[in-house]
C-alpha cells in the first residue's frame, strides 16, 4: 500500500515580480503526479502583472483551484516575512518552499515524499540544477552527509542553503516554531535551515536533480557584499546564541569556528570600521585563520596582514577587490 497517497505537502511559493518565468513554475507545481497538495501564494506587492497572471493560470487547473490559497501583502515586505505566512498558514504533513522564478520536475513532490516515508526522515534533500541564460547545470557539489557534517556544511557555505530542495516535517517547524525572522531581507534560508537540520530526527538525500534555480542577472544573491554585512553579523549572534543552549559537537564547533573566521573577513573588507571587528579579530587566533580552507585566499591574507600590523595590506586587498567588482567605479558615478 502507498501510503504517500493521503500525505498532504503545503507549498509557499512566495511571489514578487516574477511575470517573466511564473507561468513556467506555476504549470509544474499544478502538474505534479502527487495530488494531495496544497498551494500558498503570497504575492509581495508585485508591481508587475504576477498576481492577475497567477490567478489567470490557477483558473486553466480546475481539479487543483480548490487547494490554492493566494496572500496579498499590501506593502512590499520581503521573502523571510513571505515565506513566514505561508509556513504559518500550512496545514500538510511536510512543507517545502518553491521561488516564483524556478520550476520543478513533474515528480518532484511525490519522489520527495516516498524518500521521507520509506526512510522514516524528517527532512529529504534533493540535488537541483542552475538554469542560466542558455544552459541548464546540475549542481555538483551534492553530498549526503550526517547531521552534524550538513550543519557544518551548511554554516561555512559549502552545502546549499535554500529552502527549497528540503522536503520538512511540519511538526517540527511549529514544535521548534522554526519561522523565517523577517528581518533577514537577505540569508533568511541560511538562517533557519541548519536549525532545521539540527532538530531532525533524520536526514534522507536523493542525489536527482528535481528543482530547477534560475540564475537570474541582478538578483537578490547577486548584490554588492556590502549589503549582506548587517545580517552576516546578525546570523553570526544566531549561531553563538543557538549553540550556547543546544549541546553541538566537534564537527558542528568547527563548522561554527570557520563560519566566524569568514564572517570577520568579510567585514574586514567590506565594513572595516565596523564597531564589533575589533572583538571578533581577537576572538580569531592566527592558528584558526591558517587552518580555514573555506575562505578566499585573499581573505586568508587579509586577516593575516590585520593580525600582524600591516594595514597598507589589507587596504591593497580591499582596493582590488572593490576595482574588480566594480564597486570604485560605482562609486564615483554615483
Amino acid at each position: 500500500m502507498d501510503l504517500s497517497f493521503n500525505m498532504k505537502v503545503s507549498i509557499v511559493i512566495p511571489v514578487y515580480n516574477a511575470e517573466l518565468y511564473l507561468e513556467q513554475c506555476v504549470r509544474s507545481l499544478m502538474m505534479q503526479t502527487h495530488q494531495n497538495i496544497e498551494y500558498l501564494f503570497v504575492d509581495d506587492a508585485s508591481s508587475d502583472n504576477s498576481i492577475h497572471l497567477l490567478k489567470s493560470l490557477i483558473d486553466q487547473y480546475s481539479s487543483r483551484k480548490d487547494q490554492c490559497v493566494i496572500f496579498e501583502n499590501k506593502e512590499n515586505k520581503g521573502v523571510a516575512f513571505c515565506r513566514r505566512i505561508g509556513m504559518k498558514n500550512a496545514t500538510g504533513d511536510f512543507i517545502i518552499q518553491v521561488d516564483s522564478d524556478d520550476y520543478v520536475a513533474l515528480d518532484f513532490i511525490e519522489k520527495m515524499l516516498k524518500k521521507a516515508l520509506e526512510t522514516q526522515s524528517d527532512v529529504v534533500i534533493c540535488n537541483f540544477s542552475k538554469v542560466y541564460k542558455n544552459k541548464i547545470k546540475v549542481n555538483s557539489y551534492f553530498q549526503e552527509l550526517e547531521r552534524s557534517g550538513l550543519i557544518k556544511n551548511l554554516l561555512i557555505g559549502t552545502a546549499h542553503n535554500a529552502l527549497w530542495n528540503k522536503l520538512v516535517r511540519r511538526s517540527i517547524i511549529v514544535d521548534e516554531n522554526l519561522y523565517p525572522d523577517d528581518s533577514f531581507r537577505l540569508l533568511e534560508d541560511k538562517s533557519i535551515t541548519f536549525r532545521i537540520i539540527y532538530f531532525a530526527n533524520k536526514v534522507a538525500f536523493i542525489n536527482e536533480s528535481l528543482y530547477f534555480y534560475r540564475k537570474r542577472e541582478n538578483s537578490l544573491t547577486d548584490i554588492n557584499q556590502r549589503v549582506l554585512m548587517p545580517m552576516l553579523k546578525s546570523l553570526l549572534v544566531l549561531v553563538d546564541d543557538f549553540f550556547n543552549i543546544h549541546p553541538s559537537d566537534e564537527t558542528i564547533d568547527s563548522g561554527i569556528d570557520t563560519f566566524k573566521v569568514g564572517v570577520a573577513a568579510s567585514l574586514l573588507i567590506y565594513k572595516p570600521d565596523d564597531e564589533d571587528l575589533p572583538t571578533l579579530l581577537k576572538e580569531i587566533p592566527i592558528s584558526l585563520i591558517k587552518t580555514n580552507n573555506y575562505i578566499p585566499i585573499y581573505y586568508k591574507v587579509a586577516l593575516y596582514a590585520k593580525k600582524l600590523g600591516m594595514p597598507w595590506l589589507v587596504s591593497t586587498i580591499r582596493y582590488i577587490i572593490d576595482l574588480h567588482s566594480g564597486y570604485n567605479k560605482s562609486k564615483k558615478t554615483s
